[in-house]
């Protein structure tokens, strides 16, 4: 590692706590809403939608809000006001428990919060380090971040069965043992130096980035749209228990594994085949999990979409940071894109149910995640004919 980048250990630990926090916050938010506030599952996708919608908005104009305070507010002390606030907003509900305003507001204020803190610790990761080594630091930051995610799937359960308001309040201590790491990172990233960049970043990768830039949010916009229709494919599997909310983990352990290999293994890089096997996966692990008549094929057709999600996401996050110099700007536009495509999942939820009625409204939405994946799915092949042109 050069010895002008960032130490890697404490900004993992930051990485660690932060993700535990979002998963916690993202997914206790609908633990609230649910058995406090006894939201309607319309209710619920409106929420969700905003909150998408927020976070896209937030994480896209990180870097330029940091521009407008560059000279009073270095991105260590901006990274340790948007942790501070997601923390404030997520005790909001805890404490004015009998006014749902508090959850509107912590929802919308802890998603522009959350989507201010990681466009600038990705900023952290990869500026100062080109090729092999963003690679590899990219690679520490994945397989610290995908496991954190998944703690609230046991912790959640827990606090739903004692006070479920804690559910979202327990982010704000997360964060708070977040800041605490923060002191050991440099007030700013790195510097990156354009002519190293220029040298690693290969010709076609801007190409490759526009297409990833597609491929991401239709990934995000298909994982928020599974995530609702399992509990009933797992029923009409026979594994309709209890138990049944564990089997989220298997695509999220496929996408660890996934980020796990791409990590070790460099040759992915720089390749229109790394994105189609993405693309493929993605396609063939929604398709296989919907249509699965045994037990088996769900599970195998969940990992199938897990290895989707793991070269999209390692993929796309490379590119923008190598073709952005690894500025924040490059961070926000990924994280945006993540941001839009948990905005548009809630809304063609909504549409679905506009369209075919409660009952319907799974295989409406099915269809219409579909059609948005395809349109996605054309527009990404515009950059690669483009690239062969050129060459």
């Amino acid at each position: 590692m050069s010895p002008r980048s960032t130490s890697l250990a404490p900004l993992l630990v930051v990485t660690f706590l932060g993700s535990v926090s979002s998963g916690i916050f993202w997914a206790g938010i609908f633990f609230v809403t649910a058995m406090h506030y006894r939201f309607s599952p319309a209710r619920n996708l409106v929420l969700a939608a905003a909150m998408g919608g927020i976070y896209a908005l937030g994480a896209r104009y990180a870097g330029p809000l940091l521009r407008v305070f560059e000279r009073r507010l270095t991105p260590r002390a901006l990274l340790a006001t948007a942790l501070s606030g997601w923390g404030l907003a997520a005790l909001l509900p805890i404490t004015f428990a009998r006014h749902e305003a508090a959850l509107w507001a912590a929802g919308l204020l802890g998603g522009v919060a959350s989507a201010m803190t990681w466009p600038i610790v990705e900023s952290y990761v990869g500026a100062g380090q080109h090729g092999a080594r963003m690679r590899a630091a990219i690679g520490w930051f994945n397989v610290t971040w995908t496991p954190a995610t998944a703690v609230p799937l046991f912790l959640l359960p827990l606090l739903a069965r004692t006070n479920v308001l804690l559910a979202v309040a327990l982010s704000a201590l997360v964060n708070g043992l977040a800041l605490l790491a923060l002191p050991a990172l440099p007030a700013r990233p790195a510097a990156h130096e354009r002519a190293a960049a220029e040298t690693a970043v290969g010709r076609e990768y801007p190409f490759l980035m526009r297409a990833a830039s597609w491929l991401l949010p239709a990934s995000y916009v298909m994982s928020a749209t599974l995530s609702p229709v399992l509990p009933h494919r797992l029923a009409e599997v026979g594994h309709g228990g209890a138990d049944a909310s564990l089997f989220a983990a298997i695509w999220m352990l496929g996408r660890f594994l996934t980020l796990l290999a791409m990590w070790r293994i460099g040759f992915w890089h720089g390749r229109w085949g790394t994105l189609a096997a993405g693309a493929g996966a993605l396609m063939i692990g929604v398709a296989t999990t919907l249509l699965a008549s045994t037990l088996g094929g769900l599970v195998a057709g969940l990992v199938v979409f897990g290895v989707g999600m793991g070269l999209t996401y390692y993929a796309a996050l490379y590119y923008a940071l190598a073709v952005g110099h690894a500025a924040v700007d490059a961070g926000g536009t990924f994280e945006a894109l993540i941001g839009l495509g948990y905005c548009v999942g809630p809304l063609l939820g909504l549409a679905g149910r506009g369209i075919a009625g409660e009952a319907n409204a799974p295989s409406a939405t099915v269809l219409l995640v579909a059609l948005v994946t395809a349109l996605a799915g054309a527009a990404a092949v515009r950059p690669y004919l483009a690239a062969r042109r050129g060459r």
